[in-house]
């Protein structure tokens, strides 16, 4: 009754929205050039671990983020290698949004599925087969250069060597092949055929030199082939529209002006570095987030001064439009709020008078909104400023941490001269943590935008005065949700309450699960971040008149089959350990513990335990409920 209650009641519309892209030269390059690209993802058991298969996908997303992606410009196409134990490949992308929610559905089924083993031969027949054959499925474009850039970890010579001809064929027909080496060195693939081969070690993955871009960039994609010449600059036109489809947020929006001013964006705007820390790295489960499904109450706070430009105020105005359905609202539907968006006397064009800033003002007009929106829905405002000012009665960070102090978030979007990084750290001040982001990324900012609103979901909230229920990311009572770096994901915890042994303890967990999800399991551990957070979850509730120590069993134990150690939740290739001193030991037991270290409150370390006769505490984890995986209201 009260999933129905929920659907009558919070109603939603799931449609397509066409994004103009703005682009503010006169003059531009392709970038990184006009070419059919294929870019191989290695997903292979040869990568070792998921994790450095999801910093493998982060850097083919540094490289391609910010390419012209068109039907005339540059085609590329994704094939994920052994992710499931299979091969993907679709015809060529022309929408880099797409490009993106292809790369994180690679990312999802590496954590998922874990890593399978795989070869370089079955991996270069795929490409034969699927897109440079004569019978494939997916071939290039007339007169475009062809290149294909393959991450690859293999690192067996015959098996390499057995590609050769193959790939002398693929540049013989214009496929020009580079080769990414992931911890293996060139000398592996020298019985192959290629043109560039570029090394990467595995400490390199974590944070990957621009050097290593420019170079796949230059060298493996950006040369001419023989008899081409360098093309004329393309003129690009102040309006050029591409169709995107997405499926945006369900909101409740009203508009606000603000006035500022700054000086305006340069004709060539470069990328700038990101705003905010990287995501810690790591096969953390991420909560799902379905933006259909999502529930928010938003507040747009858009600066019409000089400084945004008309170029910045349509682009605002287009991830409006693409961020936002409404029911119920002001609005009955969809159209009705485009029209009124896009010819809001308020928005049509900039005010060359306006010489001061007054971001207090709008964020002040803004929580009076809020007060006024729906009870029991999240809140958010999100600000498009292209200036700041933090002095006198203009100030605007005391209203904002009232803002945030009341549960709201607040999203910043900086519009910022690309030499200069001040502003995006002055909006920084006024923004949620991780929620403050510049329009120098317009490749990734609305897949940005719309992950900081999925991170406005991770909160509990009050239903229908009668049930505590969080649509998106929750976690049940009692439970606790793994927070890294101010990022919340969809994992859980729970101590179990009486002294057991290890074996006890790992049937336990499903036991104490079953009102949820039922797959409760002793707790994994895959990096030191997440280490310290279980350690101090812990200490937070270890139960001191019952429990003599804080020690708390962990999923992990030596498996007799394998002759290695493994984790319950089945995953075999986990990098990270935290042994104490002269442990392992198999002559103590099979089975791990987490022990305090002497004189410490939230250091321990990992000792062997006998899995039946040493007895203490455990720490369980299951999955949190998320928008695609619904959980009924506690009673």
């Amino acid at each position: 009754m009260v999933l129905q209650m929920l659907l009558y009641t919070w109603s939603f519309f799931f449609i397509y929205s066409i994004l103009p892209a703005i682009i503010s030269a006169n003059e531009c390059y392709v970038t990184p050039c006009t070419r059919d690209i294929i870019i191989v993802v290695d997903g292979s058991s040869s990568m070792q671990t998921s994790t450095y298969v999801s910093q493998e996908i982060n850097m083919i997303t540094k490289l391609t983020y910010s390419w012209t992606l068109d039907e005339s410009k540059v085609r590329l196409a994704l094939v994920g290698a052994y992710f499931g134990n299979e091969f993907n490949g679709l015809d060529y992308f022309t929408d880099s949004s797409l490009v993106e929610k292809r790369l994180q559905s690679f990312r999802l089924a590496a954590m998922q599925y874990g890593l399978f083993s795989g070869n370089f031969n079955t991996t270069v027949r795929f490409l034969d087969e699927r897109y440079v054959g004569k019978r494939a499925n997916f071939g290039p474009r007339i007169n475009v250069q062809k290149r294909i850039v393959i991450f690859s970890s293999h690192s067996g010579t015959s098996d390499i060597s057995s590609t050769k001809n193959t790939l002398e064929q693929f540049s013989q027909q214009g496929y020009e092949v580079t080769i990414v080496g992931i911890g293996v060195d060139e000398s592996v693939y020298k019985g192959t055929y290629y043109h560039k081969f570029v090394s990467v070690q595995w400490f390199e993955l974590g944070v990957v030199a621009q050097s290593i871009i420019d170079t796949i960039t230059e060298e493996g994609i950006c040369f001419l082939d023989k008899g081409w010449t360098t093309p004329k600059p393309q003129t690009c036109t102040t309006t050029t529209t591409t169709t995107t489809t997405r499926a945006p947020t369900t909101t409740t929006a009203k508009g606000v002006t603000a006035k500022t001013v700054t000086s305006k964006p340069t004709t060539s705007p470069k990328p700038v570095p990101p705003t905010h820390p990287p995501f810690p790295v790591g096969d953390y489960q991420e909560c799902s987030c379905t933006t259909q499904s999502l529930y928010i109450d938003i507040v747009f706070v858009v600066d019409t001064s000089a400084g945004m430009g008309l170029g910045g105020l349509m682009m605002v105005k287009a991830e409006i439009n693409t961020l936002t359905v409404f029911k119920p609202s002001d609005y009955d539907n969809e159209d009705e709020f485009t029209e009124d968006l896009w010819t809001d006397p308020r928005l049509e064009d900039v005010d060359e008078t306006i010489d001061e800033v007054n971001l207090h003002a709008g964020l002040q007009q803004a929580a009076k909104m809020l007060g006024s929106m729906r009870n029991g829905v999240k809140k958010v405002v999100v600000v498009y400023a292209a200036s700041y000012n933090d002095e006198g009665n203009d100030d605007p960070r005391q209203i904002a941490a009232n803002i945030r102090g009341s549960g709201h978030k607040i999203i910043t979007v900086a519009f910022v001269e690309p030499e200069s990084s001040s502003l995006v750290l002055k909006m920084a001040e006024i923004a949620s943590p991780r929620m403050n982001f510049t329009s120098y990324r317009d490749d990734l900012l609305v897949e940005e935008l719309e992950d900081a609103f999925c991170q406005v979901r991770k909160k509990e909230f009050i239903l229908f005065l009668f049930h505590k229920f969080q649509v998106n990311c929750y976690c049940p009572r009692g439970w606790r949700q793994l927070t890294l770096e101010n990022r919340t994901y969809g994992e859980c915890f729970f101590p179990t309450k009486i002294d057991a042994s290890w074996t006890a303890t790992k049937y336990e967990c499903p036991i104490l699960s079953k009102e949820h999800t039922g797959n409760g399991h002793l707790v994994y551990v895959n990096s030191a971040l997440k280490n310290t957070f279980l350690n101090n979850f812990y200490m937070e509730n270890w139960d001191k008149e019952n429990q003599e120590k804080p020690n708390y069993d962990i999923g992990y134990y030596y498996d007799k089959t394998t002759q290695k150690y493994i984790w319950v939740n089945g995953v075999t290739n986990n990098p990270y350990a935290n042994w104490a001193e002269n442990h392992p030991d198999l002559s103590k037991g099979e089975c791990v513990m987490a022990k305090q270290v002497e004189g410490t409150t939230t250091d321990f370390k990992w000792i062997s335990i006998n899995c039946q006769v040493d007895s203490g505490r455990g720490l369980c984890q299951e999955a949190a409920c998320d928008s695609d995986f619904y959980c009924p209201p506690e009673n």
